[in-house]
């Protein structure tokens, strides 16, 4: 029992933070890493690194990729930097395993990798998935589409002609579209009987394809574009058409509607979707407050979502020095590790460290020395401990601290 709980200690302070490297004063406070959309755009660069990586070789991104691993895009992700750091980590032993068994190499990862990666991952759900003409022609007769704007959107019986929707690129600027008509056409529904449809999952997305498709399409010069959003605008947007006025983020706005951000992690059509969804009780509440329905484009929408992911993506506050030192001291850490010379002796002093300056590098030596770590968890028959991203947030915090030397005690 006594050895089996040594070799739990010593395997905790192995993948509390494995530090072989030379030493450097580390920076006192954890910086905030590069943003996924603009004016960063990590999630561009992250895409470089899942591919050269040969993440793709076994985890897909919207279908396509590997079938090994889950698809990344349709993992369900209201998680942050933080988070998604210690999710890697926690799934390394799996990974570590199958990369065995499939004959891969791992590949070694540095800060910058990290960030980029995470930044990608983290928007895997922002695109739009392929949708299904054949289910979006059922929904458009289920609907009651079809009673007004006749077979494949022609138009004719009281609405208008879909056609101009085929220049769209994007199904978002389409569900935009319909936001915009959204109180005209529940007052035509009404006065013929139609129910008012609602959406869920992929529906609006697999709708709108049809539509686009359901006749040719116009020359590529004459398509309208809709790219990905900046947060900057879209916070912008989200106060100027005074959905703040309903609606907090990251602990501002009104509490009339409900808090945005972390349960609004999906794609922009799915987002658009539920604004339509919820559309009619929103009315209600903008006209008692003498709020006109905001008109808005497809980009409009494109920057209000990018602006809800990124509000909860990094928390610069996160993580408390004092929960970080309990961390250290319970995980085993100090068995191997020293903090400015008490403790172990086996590995770096954390308080010299060069890669626990930030989350990022303590992921990546993480990564990196995780094969390591594995093959004495495996020859001790001990599990590698469990972190979350709280705790990760709050081991980067205790970490920096210790770059700032305590100041000397009068004598």
């Amino acid at each position: 029992m006594r050895r089996s709980m040594r070799c739990a200690r010593v395997l905790g302070a192995l993948c509390c933070v494995v530090l072989l490297s030379a030493a450097r004063p580390a920076p006192a406070q954890e910086q905030a890493p590069r943003q996924p959309f603009g004016p960063d755009w990590a999630m561009f660069a992250g895409y470089d690194v899942f591919v050269k990586k040969g993440c793709g070789q076994c985890h897909s991104i919207r279908g396509v990729g590997g079938k090994v691993g889950p698809d990344l895009a349709r993992v369900p992700v209201e998680a942050g930097f933080y988070d998604l750091g210690a999710a890697l980590w926690n799934h390394l032993p799996r990974m570590g395993q199958r990369m065995r068994q499939e004959g891969r190499e791992r590949p070694t990862l540095t800060a910058a990798d990290v960030v980029n990666l995470l930044a990608f991952l983290f928007t895997a759900q922002y695109a739009d998935e392929s949708g299904d003409v054949a289910a979006g022609e059922r929904l458009f007769t289920e609907k009651g589409c079809v009673q007004c704007h006749g077979p494949g959107g022609q138009g004719g019986n009281g609405g208008p002609a879909l056609t101009a929707l085929r220049r769209a690129n994007s199904p978002v600027l389409v569900a935009t579209a319909m936001w915009n008509h959204g109180p005209r056409m529940a007052e035509a529904m009404q006065a013929r009987g139609i129910p008012r449809p609602t959406f869920k999952d992929k529906e609006l997305v697999d709708l709108i394809t049809y539509l686009v498709q359901a006749g040719p399409r116009p020359e590529a010069s004459e398509t309208v574009q809709v790219v990905p959003g900046s947060p900057d605008r879209g916070e912008a947007i989200f106060v100027q058409r005074q959905c703040a006025v309903c609606h907090r983020v990251g602990g501002k706005g009104g509490t009339v509607g409900p808090a945005l951000g972390r349960a609004h992690h999906v794609s922009l059509t799915e987002f658009a979707g539920r604004m339509w969804n919820h559309g009619p009780a929103m009315w209600v509440k903008m006209k008692e407050r003498g709020i006109a329905v905001p008109q808005l484009s497809g980009q409009d929408t494109a920057d209000i979502v990018a602006y809800l992911y990124t509000a909860h993506y990094f928390d610069r506050a996160a993580g408390s020095t004092t929960r970080g030192r309990e961390i250290v001291q319970n995980k085993g850490c100090l068995a191997c590790h020293s903090v400015r010379g008490k403790g172990g002796t086996v590995s770096a002093d954390f308080a010299t460290s060069r890669v626990t300056g930030s989350a990022a590098s303590v992921i990546a030596a993480m990564w990196n020395h995780s094969r390591s770590m594995e093959e004495k968890a495996v020859k001790q028959d001990v599990k590698l401990p469990v972190l979350t991203g709280a705790e990760l947030a709050d081991l980067t915090r205790y970490l920096g601290s210790l770059a700032a030397r305590p100041t000397p005690k009068p004598k």
